[in-house]
């Protein structure tokens, strides 16, 4: 996967708001994550989009999934996301510093 492909597949993954969401809640104890009927609750999302949207996040890295007996919790996969947003702002700042000189605006 090129690095270009990673960064939309990321943001593409956060850019719902439901998706939004449900990473907001993630983040409030991202070392030991949040059951899926936490998520439920807090969200107030429905069985089948709820699952439709951890899918999506899990497929691109953002979130892994982490069996807990009989329970399933969600946690960020914060290297992933880091790198991600990391290599999106020194993109980004690259391109505000030097505009005429950025290899990748073309």
């Amino acid at each position: 996967m090129t690095i270009d492909e990673r960064i939309a597949l990321n943001f593409r993954a956060l850019s719902h708001p439901r998706r939004a969401a449900i990473f907001r809640l993630l983040t409030e104890d991202p070392e030991v994550g949040t059951t899926y009927r936490s998520l439920q609750i807090a969200s107030g999302i429905c069985d089948a989009s709820l699952i439709h949207h951890l899918r999506g996040m899990e497929r691109c890295g953002l979130i892994r999934r982490q069996r807990r007996g009989s329970e399933v919790a969600y946690l960020i996969d914060s290297a992933t996301f880091c790198r991600t947003i990391s290599l999106a702002h020194s993109m980004a700042t690259e391109a505000r510093l030097c505009p005429g000189l950025n290899p990748r605006a073309a």
